[in-house]
């Protein structure tokens, strides 16, 4: 019973019941924007839970159609023989955050060219791209996602200063997406959080989706379009288990500072009965706390 967290300083795993946080894959070394640390972001899990994947952003991309792509490595994790099974570098995707795994494909929120990527396990190669829109800058800062059989969730975080609007999801029938380009805007609904803000995470909780509006730590209900709970400012990350719900949170800090390892990040655990507080697990010297998973082994 444990948490799988990504951070500025790599992956780490945090034992709920001995309260142990264990370092899985350390990347402390002069990275991505001069500064001593690459960063571990997006995770998930394979649909038969014997692998966790995560996404790394590595270096910068040799100059291809975009300045500031940057290469992506995926980690294949086994938790249960503790071992990385493979790596698979995606080159030219700029700005990682929430991954999801279905059915064989990766979907990769491409956040700077305001797209998610589709990666096929099988072929270990990218087959398509849903695009938001024709503009491939970092506009509406694409950032969550989500995907099963009936619908496909992605985030629209719409936090930057050139289009500081509310936060909006596009819902998509998953039998629109083809092995050609997309653009979710020509066939998507567009769903409108009003007056919520910096939005982080999707995350399936019973019949309901969970958004985190980092910036006023709030808990957003897609049923509801509102927030149902109030949390400790800039959450990233919500996974759960049949009896909690897990919320991450980083450190505060300047976009200059803030994956500085002396940052200390937090889960605040809720009830999924009631969403009171539980409990809040801190996690020390992380720098930036990316995203969160749940796991649970019989081993």
């Amino acid at each position: 019973m444990c948490l799988y967290l990504t951070t500025s300083k790599g992956l780490y795993k945090y034992n709920l019941k001995e309260n142990i946080l264990i370092k899985i894959i350390g990347n402390w070394s002069k990275g991505l924007f001069k500064k001593p640390s690459k960063g571990f972001f997006g995770i998930c899990e394979d649909n038969n839970k014997n692998q966790i994947i995560t996404a790394s952003r590595e270096k910068f991309s040799i100059k291809n159609f975009y300045n500031k792509s940057t290469d992506l490595l995926l980690h294949f994790y086994d938790p249960i023989n503790k071992m990385v099974v493979d790596k698979v570098t995606v080159k030219n995707i700029y700005d990682v955050h929430q991954i999801f795994y279905h059915n064989m494909k990766i979907y990769l929120t491409d956040t700077g060219k305001n797209r998610v990527q589709v990666y096929n396990c099988e072929t270990k190669k990218i087959e398509s791209f849903i695009d938001i829109g024709p503009n491939r800058n970092n506009y509406n800062h694409v950032n969550a996602i989500y995907v099963d059989k009936n619908k496909i969730l992605i985030g629209l975080n719409n936090g930057n200063k050139e289009n500081l609007k509310n936060a909006q999801i596009i819902e998509i029938d998953p039998n629109n997406i083809t092995n050609n380009n997309l653009d979710a805007l020509n066939v998507g609904k567009i769903i409108e959080l009003k007056d919520i803000f910096h939005t982080h995470d999707i995350e399936k909780i019973g019949d309901d989706y969970f958004v985190s509006a980092s910036e006023d730590g709030n808990l957003i209900s897609l049923n509801q379009l509102s927030a149902i709970k109030k949390l400790p400012i800039w959450t990233r990350g919500i996974t759960k288990n049949k009896d909690y719900i897990f919320v991450g949170k980083s450190g505060i800090a300047s976009r200059k500072l803030r994956h500085s390892r002396y940052y200390d990040g937090m889960v605040s655990v809720l009830s999924r009965n009631d969403l009171n507080l539980v409990n809040e697990l801190n996690i020390p010297k992380i720098g930036q706390l990316n995203d969160i998973l749940y796991y649970e082994s019989s081993k």
